[in-house]
C-alpha cells in the first residue's frame, strides 16, 4: 500500500513539473489534490490506530516543500485571496504534520493525540476547501 500511493505522488509530482506552462490555479489545485491525498491518506491510517514509520513522514513532507516552492515562485500573487488562503492551508498541513512527527514515536503519546490529529486534519480539509472556493470564484 505504502508503495502505491508513493507512486502515485511521484506521478502527481511528475505532472505537476510538466504543467508549470498551465495557470497558477491549475497548478495550485494539483499542489492541493497531493497534500490532501497524503493528508486524507494520514487521516485513514491514524483513525485506524496505525503510527506513520519515518519513510511515512518523509511522504508527508515532500509535497509541503513542493507547495512551498510553488508559493515562493508565486509570490507577486500575494495580494489575492487564493494565495493566501493556499499559504495559510499550507501552514495548516504543516501543524498536521509536525504533531504526527513528534506523536508518532511513543505509542501512548500517539493514542493521546489522536483525537487532536483528527481536529487538525478538519482544519486542514475547511483550509484546502477555502482555497478551492477562492480559485473557483477567480479570487
Amino acid at each position: 500500500m505504502a508503495a502505491r500511493s508513493l507512486l502515485a505522488v511521484a506521478l502527481a509530482l511528475l505532472l505537476l513539473s510538466a504543467c508549470l506552462w498551465r495557470s497558477y490555479s491549475d497548478v495550485m489545485t494539483v499542489h492541493l489534490e497531493v497534500l490532501s491525498a497524503e493528508a486524507e491518506k494520514l487521516a485513514d491510517n491514524t483513525q485506524a490506530g496505525e503510527r506513520p514509520t519515518s519513510n511515512d513522514m518523509t511522504e508527508l513532507a515532500y509535497p509541503l516543500q513542493r507547495a512551498r516552492q510553488f508559493a515562493y515562485q508565486y509570490r507577486s500573487y500575494g495580494e489575492r485571496e487564493s494565495y493566501r488562503l493556499f499559504t495559510a492551508a499550507l501552514d495548516r498541513y504543516q501543524v498536521l504534520s509536525e504533531a504526527v512527527d513528534a506523536a508518532r514515536g511513543d505509542e501512548a503519546r500517539w493514542t493521546e493525540e489522536r483525537a487532536q490529529l483528527a481536529a487538525q486534519y478538519a482544519a486542514w480539509r475547511s483550509a484546502a476547501d477555502e482555497v478551492r472556493a477562492a480559485l473557483a470564484r477567480g479570487a
